[in-house]
């Protein structure tokens, strides 16, 4: 992990540091990623820097489970998930 600046976050039921900079983001990742990162952060709208960002800062597992989701909800299953108008289940956001 870089030695920079770090953010603590909650990735399933375990707290992981993140890299809380570019710079630490970028030492994170394999030279294939670093290339990627690169190219769309350095490509990128200023105002979505912070969200491409964030993004990057997570591990590759949390990215992973986040596209599932994503996927998930394109093809129109929403099973698992609150609607704004919902109480949240028990036991969730703890």
């Amino acid at each position: 992990m870089h030695n920079g600046p770090v953010m603590r976050t909650n990735i399933g039921d375990r707290a992981v540091d993140l890299p809380a900079s570019l710079d630490g983001i970028r030492a994170s990742l394999s030279e294939e990623l670093r290339e990627e990162f690169d190219r769309e952060i350095g490509s990128a709208l200023i105002t979505d820097v912070p969200l491409i960002a964030a993004r990057w800062s997570l591990p590759r597992e949390a990215r992973d489970e986040d596209e599932a989701m994503l996927q998930q909800l394109r093809n129109g299953d929403f099973s698992g998930f609150t609607g704004l108008d919902e109480p949240f289940p028990a036991g969730a956001g703890e």
